[in-house]
């Protein structure tokens, strides 16, 4: 994630655990990595190996994805696997994730879905339920993948009445983004992981100058980046976890809901409005915020900003009185269930599910990748940022809450309802309630 802000993240997740492609060079002893090309097992049968090899169709896959940061690192994976498959040829294409949903929306009833392409588990009912999705089922039980290779059961994530239909491609988790400038001005020491919630109000409080336009933190009206992380450290939930009642209810979940909005009535956060009329990262990355939650998927993007780049740093999300609540999220790769070239396209998507691809990803800092015991290159690719707090935290992580034919119904509607709230038209605790019965109502028509 993320984005996932818009699915959010992220998303999560873990909700997350998450990582992008990576350039990188080394042998693949990976055998999910190789393509469908095999050495000859003598040399008696290595002339009719190379007349098969000779007698392969020219294709060429499409390789949709939604993050233009990420571009680099997927076309590095997908040179690597052509080369090794050199009938094989991938395009990589990217949608953003504005119109992202909306054209594969379309594309999907016409037939016309990518080859490959990535999947949110926000969108995953939607397009599995709608036999979209090719199913890899089979795949997965011949051992040709093994769901067991991924980190934080995202193995598990896009998975619906028993058919599995994503390779695992990254995850992400949620930290506390700090200006280090601006903490410095202040002589106040940086976040770290003594910090609480209540330590988060009193210095947001402090390190605010309103009538400079600069704020403590952000406490924006998001879900898997925003207040589903104050939610579960203070005891709340999202979700039931056999997923049959809403947690927006949930006396501590409505209680961690007024703590954060008490942040922007206490001048230490900007206004909903203001914060709808600007991104609160984009604020940010202008300097005019200390903190904000935010998710892995965002590291570049922050740090790409001249007036923040060398001035910023990851810490992990405060504690709360029950536990520090992190949502962990994960993107997969899935294949069209109308495409043309479904023996290549699996190929290419059990390429992008190998060790050999995590390691791109994570070497060229695009995502902190699925695929177990890879994530440290990640972690090195930017050594000046703590992005070890993302894989540290998924030890306390909460699966991002996606996987049920109720979420899609739901989710679009909590913003609408939870907006009304943040802007002040209704209460915190009444906002919640309509949330919660909105979601229970949702839940038993989709059962």
């Amino acid at each position: 994630m993320a984005i996932r802000k818009k699915a959010l993240m992220s998303a999560m997740s873990l909700t997350v655990v998450s990582a992008m492609a990576l350039t990188g060079c080394g042998n693949n002893n990976d055998n999910s990595a190789s393509g469908n090309s095999a050495s000859p097992a003598s040399s008696s049968n290595s002339s009719d190996t190379k007349a098969a090899d000779s007698s392969k169709k020219d294709v060429t896959l499409t390789y949709t994805i939604w993050d233009q940061l990420q571009q680099p690192a997927m076309e590095a994976i997908a040179k690597e696997f052509t080369a090794e498959n050199p009938n094989i040829k991938v395009k990589v294409e990217v949608i953003p994730w504005g119109d992202y949903w909306t054209k594969m929306s379309a594309a999907a009833p016409a037939g016309t879905l990518p080859d490959v392409f990535w999947m949110h588990s926000g969108q995953f009912v939607k397009y599995a339920s709608g036999n979209f999705l090719e199913p890899i089922t089979d795949k997965v039980e011949s051992g040709e993948i093994d769901m067991n290779n991924y980190a934080a059961g995202t193995g598990s994530i896009y998975v619906l009445d028993g058919q599995n239909y994503a390779v695992p491609k990254d995850f992400d988790t949620i930290g506390l983004a700090y200006n280090k400038e601006l903490f410095d001005q202040a002589g106040i020491p940086y976040p770290d992981d003594t910090w609480d919630y209540a330590k988060l109000a009193e210095v947001a409080k402090q390190l605010s100058q309103p009538d400079k336009g600069i704020y403590g933190f952000a406490a924006k009206m998001d879900t898997q980046g925003g207040y589903w992380n104050d939610m579960l450290a203070n005891g709340g939930y999202i979700v039931s976890e056999d997923g049959t009642k809403s947690g927006y209810d949930d006396p501590a979940s409505i209680e961690a809901l007024k703590a954060r909005y008490q942040m922007i009535l206490d001048g230490a956060s900007p206004t909903h409005q203001q914060m709808t009329d600007t991104d609160s990262t984009e604020m940010f990355k202008s300097g005019k915020l200390a903190m904000i939650f935010e998710g892995d998927w965002r590291t570049a993007d922050i740090d790409g900003s001249d007036i923040i780049h060398g001035k910023w740093n990851w810490a992990p999300l405060p504690k709360g009185t029950a536990k520090r609540g992190n949502i962990i999220n994960g993107l997969g790769n899935t294949m069209s269930a109308s495409g043309k070239h479904k023996d290549e396209a699996w190929q290419f998507l059990k390429f992008l599910g190998s060790k050999r691809a995590a390691e791109i990803t994570a070497e060229m800092g695009a995502a902190i990748p699925a695929y177990k015991d890879t994530q440290s290159a990640w972690v090195k690719s930017k050594p000046e940022l703590n992005l070890q707090v993302f894989i540290d935290q998924t030890v306390d992580a909460t699966a991002y809450p996606a996987g049920s034919k109720a979420y899609p119904v739901w989710f679009p509607k909590e913003s609408e309802i939870m907006a009304q709230a943040w802007g002040g038209n209704i209460s915190i605790e009444e906002g919640a309630k309509q949330v919660a019965a909105m979601m229970n109502q949702a839940i038993a028509d989709n059962k």
